[in-house]
């Protein structure tokens, strides 16, 4: 849930607490808890607003992609909120989170039994290819470009959801887990910045 958030499990956990909110380990779960992070920890609400800001936001039945929400208890400042960006970014996180996310079944963990055979070089074992960029703008472009030519999209989730495969998702989702036209790719964005 942490992945598909993008936040920390102390975060998380005490925000519940805090805004005595159950964790829905469901896709509407994780966005409306994405929705409160953003709007907590990078915009700067009070994690209260930022609840109520979340309900509000994505309840709405505006037809419009755009909504616009006061962010000061008079009015006088307010957000825009871009849902259908929003909800491609947390499409993104989501897909990460189901790829690269481990799962812990109750009870006791199996033994591992020891198995002889070898995976060989990896190459058309079906394991997606693992392509790693650099935080600079020039190249989050180009990748950005070479991925929408391939038709990426978020790899284990509903197809036809909101997503946009540019710079802006590859620096918000560092760890992104795709289908293409040229099979499976995990991107990961490396921690060097631009000069």
């Amino acid at each position: 849930m942490c992945l598909a958030v993008r936040t920390d499990k102390a975060w998380l956990f005490n925000s519940a607490r805090l805004l005595k909110k159950r964790i829905h380990r469901t896709p509407s779960g994780a966005r409306w808890w994405g929705m409160v992070r953003v709007l907590n920890r990078e915009i700067g609400l009070p994690l209260k607003r930022a609840g109520q800001a979340a309900d509000a936001i994505l309840t709405s039945r505006v037809a419009t992609n755009r909504i616009r929400i006061a962010a000061t208890t008079d009015g006088g400042v307010a957000l825009t909120v871009d849902l259908t960006r929003f909800h491609s970014t947390a499409n993104a996180a989501l897909a990460a989170a189901l790829a690269f996310g481990q799962s812990r079944a109750r009870g006791r963990p199996r033994k591992r039994s020891v198995s002889s055979v070898s995976d060989g070089d990896g190459a058309g074992n079906g394991r997606p290819v693992t392509v790693r960029i650099r935080n600079r703008a020039a190249e989050l472009e180009e990748w950005a470009a070479t991925l929408r030519g391939w038709n990426a999209y978020p790899r284990g989730i509903q197809p036809d959801l909101d997503f946009f495969m540019d710079a802006a998702t590859l620096r918000a989702v560092p760890r992104l887990a795709l289908s293409t036209d040229r099979g499976d790719v995990d991107v990961e964005l490396l921690r060097s910045t631009d000069p």
